[in-house]
């Protein structure tokens, strides 16, 4: 029987970069492609200004830039998402099965793709239902206790925080069951995780723990990237546009490694993940 161990499931993406470097080096070209596609979509639509005051602009000003081809954008990033987590499942369940270093586009990623749209419809339309059925029950102790008001809020917001950690730790290898059978199995995806939420938690706590220090490194070389650009780009100064472009070029490619790192290192936990739990014993079955 397979044991259950959070660092190996953990650290799975690193030994999948070092056993298939090759893929994971294609699999960043595909969404530095993408970035790519969608900076020249907003390029041509409007008019960059770079000085000392930067602010973040709101998402609908972002989708906006895009123009006529935000739709076109946001199927094309599900796609490459699709494709290269689906690429990611595939070496670490079927190692062998490296051809077009893993990337398909076929009936394995639609589903992952399907499976990917309707639960952040489902999250978007039921998410705070936990926290508005915690509200019900507690606010006639609230009523009944106006003194420990502030108290009792904070316990009902860590309670909230609680259960939706617990459901999402319980859901989270739907994804990775759907590519693994090649069906949506629906009444398998919750007893799949029964008797695996520790396990599982320790596996996401140490690869948030990575992704945290790799955060950390992308801001500060991100950092050091725009603290190198003039404040002001002078149109007519070849050398300063040149090297601003470079810079640019630089950012994107840091943007990508990131992604496609972070990216792989999830995906690649929770494919061990779901391997160890099926090799474990009978999925559903908590283990003795």
């Amino acid at each position: 029987m397979t044991i259950l161990s959070p660092t190996a499931a953990a650290t799975e993406g690193f030994r999948v970069m070092r056993r298939e470097p090759r893929a994971v080096l294609v699999w960043g070209l595909l969404w530095l492609g993408a970035l790519l596609a969608a900076a020249a979509a907003v390029a041509s639509g409007e008019r960059i200004v770079v000085s000392n005051r930067r602010t973040i602009r709101s998402l609908a000003e972002i989708v906006h830039g895009f123009g006529p081809f935000a739709a076109v954008f946001v199927v094309l990033f599900l796609l490459v998402w699709a494709t290269t987590t689906v690429a990611t499942y595939r070496a670490v369940l079927r190692p062998g099965d490296r051809r077009y270093f893993f990337l398909r586009l076929g009936v394995d990623e639609l589903r992952v793709a399907i499976m990917t749209v309707t639960a952040f419809i489902l999250v978007l339309a039921f998410g705070g239902i936990p926290a508005y059925l915690l509200y019900l029950l507690v606010s006639p102790i609230m009523r009944a206790l106006p003194a420990f008001t502030r108290e009792i809020a904070t316990g009902g917001a860590l309670a909230t925080v609680c259960v939706d950690v617990w459901l999402g730790v319980r859901l989270s290898l739907i994804a990775v069951e759907t590519f693994a059978e090649r069906r949506f199995h629906l009444t398998a995806y919750w007893p799949l995780t029964r008797g695996r939420f520790w396990y599982l938690f320790l596996v996401y706590f140490l690869f948030f723990l990575m992704f945290f220090v790799l955060t950390l490194l992308f801001f500060l070389l991100g950092g050091f990237l725009f603290g190198a650009a003039p404040a002001r780009i002078d149109s007519a100064d070849l050398l300063q546009r040149s090297s601003v472009l470079g810079l640019a070029a630089m950012l994107s490619v840091l943007t990508v490694a990131f992604w496609v790192v972070s990216s792989t290192l999830f995906c690649a936990c929770q494919a061990h993940a779901f391997r160890a739990i099926v090799g474990s014993g009978k999925a559903g079955v908590a283990p003795s």
